[in-house]
């Protein structure tokens, strides 16, 4: 067991020791918390359906809740909440538990997929970003994200630099510190320090739990 006084560390502790008493009192705390996280999840794959139905949404909880009993062992206090950390083994389970494997196939994935540079914008030639922002909801959630930390000109540079890797520029650095009269080291350093602070938020902030699974986080 931790020292934590935190009651989720020690719920996830009880759970880690294989204490299934653990995953009932975790159900009871933090179940609401799941099933939210098991809604959007079947929001995202276009099950609306499912997500409205209550009963459904109960027993898809329950299957989520498991999914983190079953991983607890390798989840650690201070890091991202375990219904974020297990995301795509929960969404996993949640394709399983409804009957076969659904993958999100819309516009917004063939304008957003994963490029050769991992998960990248990897086709908006000809398109403009604010347009995309406006068509498709989860590039604004991105967007919003991106925003949600850092200087205007950060988001901005952080922004166009991954765009410029997605279109398969061979030094995006170099294209971008020239638009906003940086060194490329700058816009490296800028760049990496942005894309941390979008992933805490991605990890941390309830509003962006979907983007867990987005192919611009891919490794």
């Amino acid at each position: 067991m931790t020292n934590s006084d935190d009651p989720l560390d020690q719920i996830m502790a009880g759970m880690a020791s294989g204490d299934a008493a653990f995953l009932f009192a975790f159900i009871d705390a933090f179940g609401p918390k799941v099933r939210w996280v098991v809604r959007g999840i079947l929001e995202g794959m276009g099950r609306r359906d499912l997500a409205h139905d209550p009963s459904e949404i109960d027993g898809l909880t329950l299957d989520a809740c498991d999914v983190i009993f079953r991983r607890a062992g390798g989840w650690r206090p201070g890091g991202a909440a375990p219904w974020n950390w297990a995301f795509k083994a929960i969404r996993s389970e949640v394709a399983r538990s409804i009957g076969h494997r659904v993958v999100e196939f819309d516009a917004e994935v063939l304008e957003c997929e994963v490029g050769s540079h991992g998960g990248v914008v990897a086709d908006l030639a000809g398109d403009d970003l604010d347009a995309l922002i406006a068509r498709h909801p989860r590039v604004g959630l991105l967007d919003e994200a991106i925003r949600s930390a850092g200087s205007h000109r950060d988001q901005q540079v952080y922004w166009e630099y991954r765009i410029q890797q997605g279109l398969g520029d061979p030094s995006p650095a170099v294209t971008v510190a020239a638009r906003f009269g940086l060194r490329p080291d700058n816009v490296r350093q800028i760049c990496r320090r942005h894309g941390q602070k979008v992933w805490k938020a991605v990890t941390t902030d309830p509003r962006f739990v979907v983007l867990l699974d987005h192919g611009w986080f891919a490794a």
